[in-house]
Parts: C-alpha cells; sequence; structure tokens
C-alpha cells in the first residue's frame, strides 16, 4: 500500500437539499465498486458536500492494478482448423485481436482458448477513465440541462479540480478541463485559487469560511449551540433541523434573535412549528420555560450589523401574528364544529369525504370495543374516534398541516373534553400511541385506509406505496404486540369492508396481511416468520407463538417438540378428516398416547387462551415418547381400512393442536 492521494472536486450552483443524502450515498456506492473493479488498492473514501461542491479524496491508493492472468476463449475447433489442420481466418482474426500467436492456443472441449496476462492499469489511467463515468453516472430526483440540452446534472457546473498527488490528472467532464483552482465562501471570497492537496485545500477553505464535510458542519452547529447555552438558555435541538441547516449552509454561523413576548400567550406547539418550519430556527427555554428567543443558522461568518437577526425577527414576528390571527379564530367556536367542514373535505375520491371517513371509523372502533370488551372506556374511545380529524377543518391546521393532532389535542382540552380524549386524537396518528383511545382509533383509522385502497384497487406494488399502506399494516400489529390485545382482525376487517360496501373480502387484501405479518415478524427468525403467518388473523396469538418457538431453539424441548410434530403430521398431512372412535383402539400405546393426548390438550389450550404460549409449547412436548411408542409399535396404514382411517383419523386431531402454533412445516430443520 502506498501513499497516493487523488483529490477530485467539482463546483455547482446551488444544490438542491433534497439532493445531498443521495450523491454521498451513490459516490460512495460507486467509488468502491469502481476501485473493486480496476482492481485498485486503497486505504480510506472521504465523500464531502456543501451547497456549491461535492467531492472525494482517495488516501493510500495503489500505483496500479496488479497484473491479471485472463483465460479467453475462442472459435470452436472445427471453425478454427481446415480439413488439413491448418488455423482458419477465424482462428487468425481471434489471435491477432488478442496480440497472440498460434503456440498460446489450448483446446478445452473442442473450443480454442488463450491465456494471457493482462498487464494492470496505472492508478492515473484508470482513474481518468473512471471518475468521469462516476460522475456522469449520477442520478438526481430533478436534474436540470444547459446549454443546448446536450448536458443533464444537478446543477451547472462550474469548475472541477482533479488532483494526483498534488498534481493535475488531466480529465474533461461536462466540457470543463480539470484544474487545481477552487472558490471560497461568496461573501468572502468568490475569487478562484490553487489548492495543492486535499489537506491544503481543507485549509484554505476554513480560511475562507467554507466547510465542505456535511458531518463537519453538524459539529460546528452542535459546538455554537452548547457554547450559546452556557448563558443560562437550553435550545430546543432538533436533529432533523440541525441536518437541514448542516445542508444548506457552507458555513453555518449561530445568531440569537427575540421575537414578540405577547406570541407566548399562544400554545407552544405553534409557537415551535412556525419558528422551526417556518424559519428553520430554534426555540429556547430558560428554566423550564420557554422564552421570546430563538436561535438561528445564517451562512455567512457574521452579522456585522444585525441585518440578518433584524431580518429573521421581522419574519417570525410576521408568522406568528398569522398564527395568532388563526388560532383566535378557531377557538372562537367549538372544537366539534369543526366536523361540518370535514363534509367538504375529500378523502380520496371514491372513498368519500373525511366526514365519510370519520363516522367508518367511529363504527370500527365501536366493532373493536366488543371485541376487546373495552366497554368501560366506550364513551372516550368514541368521543375520540367522532373527533379524531376535526381540527384538519380548523384554520390553524390548514395553514400549519404538521400541526394535525397536536391541535386536535389542544382544542380538545381548551373545549373542556377528558384529557384522555385530548392525548387519544393526537395519538391515534402514532406508531406507538400510549393510550387506549388513541391505539384504538388509531387501529381503526387504518384499517379503514388499508381496506377502502384496496377496495378500489389502490394496491402497493414494487416499491410502489403512495399511501403509505405497508406501514399502516405494520403500525397495526405493533400496537395490537404493544396493548397486548387477543383481537381478531379479520372480524375487524370484514366490518371495514361492508362499510364500504362490499361484502366479500379481496383475497389480494388477505394476502397482504399475511405477508406484511410475516415480514413484521422476520426479525425473529425467517422460517419461524413464516410458521407463524398464518395466525395473522389474531396477531398477538402469532408474535407469543413465534416468540415462544424462537426461545427454546437449540433445546430438547425444541427437539421433542418438533420431531413430535413431524411423526404425527408427515402420516396424517393429506388425510382430510379428524373423525374417529377411541373404543377401537386395539394396542396399548395407541390407548396410552390417547390418554395422554386428553390431559394434555384441555391445559395447552388454556394455556394459549391466556395467551401464555410459552407454557403451552413446553406442555405439548410432552406428547413426545408417547408418539414415539406408537410408531415404533403401531402400524398406522393397516391393510384394514375401519382401522387405518380411524387411526389416521386420531393423529389429524392431534396435528390439529400442534397447529395452534402455526404451520411448524416451514420451520427449517438445517437452522437447528
Amino acid at each position: 500500500m502506498t501513499n497516493n492521494e487523488f483529490f477530485f472536486e467539482i463546483g455547482v450552483e446551488e444544490l438542491p437539499t433534497t439532493e445531498v443524502k443521495g450523491i454521498i450515498q451513490q459516490l460512495n456506492e460507486k467509488l468502491s465498486e469502481s476501485l473493486k473493479t480496476e482492481g485498485l488498492e486503497y486505504k480510506e473514501v472521504k465523500v464531502f458536500v456543501a451547497p456549491r461542491r461535492f467531492g472525494f479524496v482517495i488516501s493510500g491508493l495503489s500505483d496500479s492494478a496488479p497484473d491479471k492472468t485472463v483465460e479467453k476463449k475462442g472459435p470452436a475447433v472445427n471453425a478454427a482448423y481446415d480439413k488439413d489442420g491448418q488455423p482458419t481466418k477465424a482462428l487468425l482474426g481471434f489471435l491477432k485481436s488478442n496480440e497472440a500467436a498460434l503456440e498460446d492456443v489450448k483446446i478445452v472441449d473442442n473450443y480454442v482458448y488463450i491465456t494471457k496476462v493482462q498487464k494492470g492499469v496505472s492508478a492515473r489511467e484508470a482513474l481518468k477513465k473512471m471518475v468521469p463515468s462516476i460522475i456522469y453516472s449520477l442520478r438526481f430526483r430533478k436534474p436540470m440541462k444547459w446549454g443546448k440540452g446536450e448536458f443533464e446534472f444537478v446543477r451547472i457546473p462550474h469548475h472541477v479540480i482533479s488532483l494526483y498527488n498534488g498534481e493535475v490528472l488531466d480529465l474533461e467532464i461536462f466540457g470543463l478541463k480539470a484544474d487545481a483552482k477552487t472558490v471560497g465562501h461568496r461573501f468572502v471570497m468568490d475569487e478562484y485559487f490553487s489548492v495543492s492537496s486535499y489537506e491544503d485545500y481543507m485549509s484554505k477553505l476554513n480560511k475562507y469560511f467554507v466547510i465542505p464535510e456535511l458531518d463537519k458542519r453538524r459539529e460546528f452547529i452542535h459546538q455554537q449551540i452548547s457554547e450559546f447555552e452556557k448563558q443560562g438558555y437550553e435550545v430546543e435541538k432538533d436533529e432533523e433541523l440541525v441536518e437541514e441547516v448542516a445542508i444548506l449552509t457552507e458555513y453555518p454561523k449561530l445568531i440569537h434573535g427575540k421575537f414578540l413576548e405577547k406570541y407566548l400567550a399562544l400554545p407552544e406547539e405553534l409557537v415551535k412549528t412556525t419558528i422551526k418550519h417556518h424559519q428553520r430556527s430554534f426555540t429556547v427555554r430558560k428554566n423550564g420555560k420557554m422564552t421570546n428567543d430563538f436561535v438561528a443558522f445564517i451562512d455567512m461568518p457574521k452579522d456585522e450589523y444585525g441585518n440578518a437577526r433584524r431580518g429573521y425577527e421581522r419574519v417570525i414576528n410576521a408568522r406568528l401574528e398569522d398564527a395568532r390571527y388563526y388560532y383566535e379564530k378557531d377557538i372562537r367556536v367549538r372544537f366539534e364544529s369543526f366536523n361540518e367542514r370535514l363534509k367538504e373535505i375529500v378523502f380520496q375520491k371514491e372513498l368519500g369525504t373525511l366526514y365519510d371517513k370519520v363516522l367508518r371509523i367511529e363504527e370500527l372502533s365501536k366493532q373493536i370495543i366488543e371485541i376487546l370488551d373495552l366497554k368501560a372506556k366506550s364513551d372516550t374511545i368514541l368521543t375520540t374516534a367522532r373527533l379524531c380529524k376535526a381540527d384538519i377543518g380548523s384554520h390553524v391546521v390548514y395553514e400549519f398541516p404538521e400541526l394535525q393532532g397536536t391541535m386536535g389535542r389542544i382544542y380538545a382540552l381548551k373545549d373542556g373534553y377528558p384529557k384522555d380524549v385530548a392525548i387519544g386524537i393526537e395519538e391515534h396518528y402514532a406508531s406507538d400511541p400510549t393510550t387506549i383511545e388513541g391505539a384504538v382509533v388509531g387501529i381503526a383509522d387504518r384499517v379503514d385506509t388499508v381496506v377502502g385502497n384496496f377496495i378500489i384497487g389502490n394496491i402497493p406494488s414494487g416499491s410502489k406505496d403512495p399511501y403509505g399502506l405497508r406501514s399502516k399494516v405494520d403500525d397495526i400489529y405493533s400496537i395490537i404486540e404493544k396493548f397486548e390485545w387477543d383481537i381478531d382482525l379479520k372480524v375487524v376487517i370484514e366490518k371495514a369492508c361492508r362499510l364500504l360496501k362490499k361484502e366479500e373480502l379481496p383475497k389480494e387484501l388477505i394476502e397482504f396481511f399475511e405477508t406484511r405479518f410475516e415480514l413484521y415478524n422476520s426479525n425473529i427468525r425467517y422460517d419461524i416468520a413464516r410458521a407463524v403467518k398464518s395466525l395473522w388473523v389474531k396477531p398477538l396469538r402469532g408474535i407469543l407463538s413465534a416468540k415462544a418457538i424462537a426461545n427454546i431453539v437449540g433445546t430438547e424441548e425444541f427437539e421433542n417438540f418438533l420431531v413430535g410434530f413431524e411423526r404425527v403430521h408427515n402420516i396424517s398431512k393429506k388425510h382430510g378428516s379428524v373423525e374417529f372412535d377411541a373404543a377401537k383402539f386395539t394396542q396399548k400405546e395407541e390407548k396410552e398416547l390417547f390418554e395422554k393426548y386428553l390431559m394434555i390438550k384441555p391445559v395447552v389450550l388454556d394455556l394459549i387462551d391466556h395467551l401464555n404460549y410459552k407454557e403451552a409449547l413446553i406442555k405439548i412436548t410432552e406428547l413426545r415418547p408417547f408418539i414415539d411408542s406408537y410408531f415404533d409399535n403401531v402400524f398406522v396404514m393397516a391393510e384394514q381400512e375401519d382401522i387405518r382411517l380411524n387411526r389416521l383419523g386420531f393423529l389429524k386431531t392431534v396435528d390439529t393442536l400442534f397447529s395452534e402454533f402455526g404451520d411448524l412445516t416451514l420451520i427449517e430443520r438445517t437452522k437447528i
């Protein structure tokens, strides 16, 4: 390994924030793949992206790729030689194109082959070919074209740096010849200057107030926040916002401003959303209370005359005034009155309005209450269902859609609704609600959306899932598991279909829920997840069964469980009846297995009904020695038909008890 370094930068017009993560990912993947393909060794690849530039440095790069022996296949023997054994034009042409001679030829399986040593290409030559290819292959969400349309890229490029050990590596991209010059921060040094290496580049750019590396800009933001907090403040840090600021700026510099104190009378969430989403700024607390301070980051070394601070204050105050106006307009009326506006808001064209959806959510919530016997919570659950979408009809949520659910909680509390109702309204959107109200209504809402979309043909395919139906089903399973609800999900789905005037469950819908259930459990073990997917109808039971089976993998109990099942199942799987008459048992071993089964069955089923799959599984393994004794001494496939069918019917009955744990045939024996 040598210390060769290759440094590349392409300077562009302002990058869209949505492209940054994609550029980083693509460059890392493509560089790794290309270096491997070229056979070049290296120590490290580092990718950097800033608003007006991106690139990479490869350190510890080998001088060249190693030589490699290549075997090439030529024409068939009868085409390579004539009847006199002389080489044909086909063979001579093959040899010429590969710079080989007749003595290099060998024949294998009636074909001509040559073996030659391919000299490893130098790093310089490989990079000249590789780098432009990588840059041209980058893909973007919204690329732009320029000139006569012959070029397409994320944004128009202005310069290219290409340095191999400090010397310009001659290459051309988008008509730009590479050199050693770059540019600093637009407000400090917007003139080109030369660099000699990546280290020199970093040093000079820092001097000219550019931090090229995204992670270093994140660190710089956190460092300035920490310094600010030493004054006794507590900045409400939001990592998504930190990331957004880091992507947007070349040199993120903290400024401290204040908004008018009167706006502190607004709900905190409304203030925070206004400041964060519309000005990309952070709210501030002191002694646990929100203050009228805010922290923002400008893309310049300093705000010498305070113009940036005053600009932020002016815009934030204007936005807060808008928020105050809409909020005060909303609270003049009862929260429930917003439901009337839902009659004018379309949920989906074929599925009616949001008001229609709310009515369906109420009915589904009633069904869930009945299944789970939640009568004590019935009033608060149904109130939550009735109001769960009401805030969508408010002025604030119309202007600030990201506050959907949050404003529902605020308005419900302001109108005196129970706390559980208010929190449930907000939490019914969450994948991990804390209230029963939020959980029940959340399941009802998601079931309605999933079933409705399948009925009208909006079925996810491949990577396309515009309505997020996969995550909605995953959330349903997650909520059921969290609250340990033994709910029959199929009953709820059938109710949802009837509410949408569909009497029969679409086959694709059943398969979708089943497939998502398998994936939901796949973190346990994929073959166990497959085995329990048939239990999706009562998801909690499937989840508990999967965990119980996984818990004993590799133990004697697991061996007893699976072997006992297999011996019974393999012989009875094609038998379609569980009919049998114990009075016809003639051998001691079949009577003993029958008696043990009669003892075990009610205990296993009772444990399962009490959701104790762990003990139920251990209990059913007690059948193993009796099953072994049965098969060692009883000939199931007796010639006498009535005895044979009677024995198969009994074994099918035992097999049915094992099926309470799932389709155990799908568990891979090789993984034990």
